[in-house]
């Protein structure tokens, strides 16, 4: 159940190579499993040996809220926005589709998942939808069908990527760069710094802080007083989490009934509880102890989002990097 999880899936593969289903699709590599993504530590080293614990944060004062709709996690200053994504995305297809066109060749991207309306803190603690049980609303992505490309166009693509059975080192008599027309695109953008991709850094702050925030006694007594007004409607769960991961809900396409009124109890004991407005407060406060420990490189980050947009703006706008 993602939306509970700062997963946020739509943010990365949405700067995901364009073609990345070609390459997948026709490749003469075995296809791989996707690895999990490895977060960066966000807790500063003191210079000697393994870095050093952050103690608790102090936590303010707890809004009485039921959704973050509207508001914004911490980090989101460090990351991209959706529109700030869409925008590096579109000029990245047009610099890959100007550096096919030297060799001659067509660029046609696949089409992009539609990103989820909303920042980091919208839907991350409470119920979407309890009419639609633990899933969240709209239909499911359909999966593009990737173009037909031979072996060479995907090297042009792409580079010589590990595994390509037909390495080559010229295409129409144009050298092939080392990391294909993508990589060219890449390197455009980011000329000035920053990344095509969200920080790692801010990435592990997002993820890490979600985690650590489970664990604070502030947190726990909420999902105590939530478990307690479960029980009384016929649920045993100890959080909320619990409920939405419930292996019952898994492998059907639409909720069943008791989907359905376990979500809507949810719901109810989430707002009784105050669990959102916790939960949102917590999760801030552990979230702004990491950003202030690491400012330093967390500002670099922020400069080198504004130069990649600059960029793409510039790429989009007719200009030429």
């Amino acid at each position: 159940m993602a939306h509970a999880r700062p997963t946020e899936r739509w943010r990365m593969a949405a700067l995901l190579p364009a073609v990345g289903a070609v390459i997948a699709g026709c490749s003469q590599s075995p296809a791989t499993s996707a690895e999990p993504m490895q977060t960066q530590a966000l807790i500063p080293s003191s210079g000697v040996g393994s870095p050093s614990p952050l103690p608790r944060p102090a936590v303010g004062v707890i809004p009485a809220i039921d959704s973050t709709v509207g508001r914004s996690m911490p980090i989101e200053e460090y990351l991209y926005s959706t529109d700030q994504l869409d925008q590096v995305a579109d000029a990245r297809d047009k610099l890959t589709a100007q550096c096919m066109q030297r060799y001659g060749l067509q660029f046609t991207p696949t089409s992009r998942p539609q990103p989820r309306q909303g920042g980091q803190a919208t839907h991350r603690y409470d119920v979407v939808d309890p009419a639609r049980g633990y899933r969240l609303p709209g239909p499911a992505p359909a999966n593009p069908t990737p173009p037909t490309m031979a072996a060479e166009e995907i090297t042009v693509l792409a580079g010589n990527v590990p595994g390509n059975s037909k390495p080559i080192t010229t295409y129409h008599g144009l050298p092939v760069l080392k990391d294909g027309c993508l990589g060219e695109a890449d390197s455009k953008l980011t000329a000035q710094g920053g990344s095509v991709t969200d920080a790692q850094l801010a990435v592990g702050i997002n993820f890490d802080n979600y985690q650590r925030s489970m664990t604070d006694g502030t947190l726990q007594a909420a999902f105590h007083r939530w478990s307690e007004c479960m029980k009384p409607r016929g649920y045993s769960y100890a959080a909320p989490t619990d409920a939405m991961g419930d292996k019952r809900w898994k492998g059907t396409v639409t909720p069943s009934p008791e989907e359905i009124a376990t979500a809507t109890a949810d719901a109810a004991c989430r707002q009784q509880t105050n669990v959102v407005g916790t939960w949102f407060t917590v999760e801030s406060a552990y979230e702004d102890q990491a950003i202030e420990a690491n400012l330093g490189k967390l500002d670099q980050v922020r400069r080198g989002i504004a130069a990649v947009v600059r960029n793409a703006a510039t790429v989009n706008g007719g200009g030429v990097l």
